[in-house]
């Protein structure tokens, strides 16, 4: 064994009670026996290793209880440049589909400018590419902040935001998002399930804060168009300034819908078209919804992992699959099916079982998981497969 054998078994005996040690290729194993462990002993042991560049992580195998140590990664070098430079790319992406996405809907009113019921804003495609941009960026910014934060409250290294620009496509009516989110990566795992849970949770509980606000902000500036004016007689061969109307490639959110509904009302002669914050709100609560899902090392996964362990965390994710493809969101569900393959690597100490209080807060993310999915697709080919089956 090498010069750091004895010093990792002295700091292990100070806080378990160790039965075995296992000592293969300069890995160490032990094992430790199965009853109650003094509160906070593995983070104090975790602690403690982090001078000697150790990590323990503690697992169940075949009915024993066992602690590995394993080297920590080298401390890696700062990205900033790719960091700074992923940013802007994104900042440009997400403006650029603000702005065509205004500039669509200022042809539309230039064809049919008496379609106005109630004004809101007025497009001006420079001007709404940038509230867009804004509003979303800060949305994003946000939830990965939390996660930053969380990662730095558990003594988790992790990098900065590494945003995902996305061409600002407009194909048909549909729009693009400009951005597919932004990530973080850590280098070791959460040291328990607490923190796992709050590694995931904080990011979707920020981002939905500010999305909150941008939403209740871009309720006072929604514009309300007659529908008989961008549809002469609901016939299909008038409609197409209907049909020239941005819009998203999913539903709106449920929890948005609802609030549109309540604001401005369900009347099915107005159609209620949403200013460039709202807009940003509405992918906001999207990707908050995204993120949730209970798969692979999503925002979700983490949590599903923290709260009901290894086992319920890989159904977790197939049902998560399932899901996206009922709801009509095909590239994301087999991007998904693609990161399946990864697993989670669960936390340092998976045998501690998460506190109460994160439980409970499961239970509140479950709810805002739910009323942020984009139903309406999903309860359409619920549909179309009952009248198929009527027949």
């Amino acid at each position: 064994m090498t010069e750091l054998g004895d010093p990792l078994e002295r700091a292990v005996r100070r806080h378990f009670p160790v039965l075995e040690v296992h000592r293969t290729d300069g890995a160490v194993r032990f094992v430790i026996s199965d009853g109650p462990h003094p509160a906070g002993a593995f983070r104090s042991l975790r602690r403690e290793l982090l001078a000697l560049g150790y990590s323990p992580l503690l697992r169940r195998h075949r009915g024993r209880v066992w602690l590995y140590l394993v080297p920590r990664p080298p401390k890696g070098a700062s990205n900033r440049w790719l960091v700074v430079a992923l940013f802007l790319a994104t900042v440009g992406t997400t403006f650029a589909t603000g702005f065509l996405a205004s500039h669509r809907f200022a042809q539309v009113l230039r064809e049919v400018p008496y379609a106005v019921l109630r004004a809101g804003y007025w497009p001006n495609p420079w001007v709404d590419g940038l509230t867009f941009s804004a509003a979303l960026m800060a949305i994003l910014l946000v939830h990965e902040l939390g996660h930053k934060l969380a990662a730095q409250a558990h003594g988790i290294e992790a990098s900065g935001p590494y945003f995902i620009p996305f061409p600002p496509l407009l194909v048909g009516g549909e729009m693009s998002l400009g951005t597919m989110g932004a990530v973080i990566f850590s280098k070791e795992p959460a040291p328990d399930r607490d923190g796992l849970f709050d590694l995931g949770a904080s990011g979707p509980v920020a981002g939905l804060v500010v999305a909150a606000a941008v939403l209740w902000v871009g309720l006072e500036r929604t514009v309300l168009l007659d529908l008989a004016a961008l549809c002469p007689g609901l016939r299909p061969e008038n409609c197409g300034p209907l049909l020239a109307l941005p819009r998203f490639p999913f539903g709106l959110p449920w929890v948005v819908d609802q609030v549109v509904r309540w604001r401005f009302g369900a009347s099915p002669e107005v159609v209620a078209y949403l200013d460039p914050l709202l807009d940003a709100a509405v992918i906001g609560v999207f990707v908050t919804a995204v993120n949730l899902l209970p798969a692979s090392s999503l925002d979700g996964g983490h949590v599903t992992r923290a709260l009901l362990g290894e086992r319920w965390h890989r159904w977790g994710s197939y049902l998560a699959v399932g899901l996206l493809f009922l709801m009509g969101l095909w590239l994301m569900a087999i991007l998904l099916l693609f990161l399946l393959s990864r697993g989670h690597p669960g936390p340092m100490d998976d045998l501690t079982p998460p506190s109460p209080s994160r439980r409970w807060a499961g239970l509140g993310l479950l709810a805002v998981f739910l009323v942020s999915l984009p139903w309406t697709n999903f309860l359409l080919l619920l549909r179309l497969l009952g009248e198929l089956v009527g027949r």
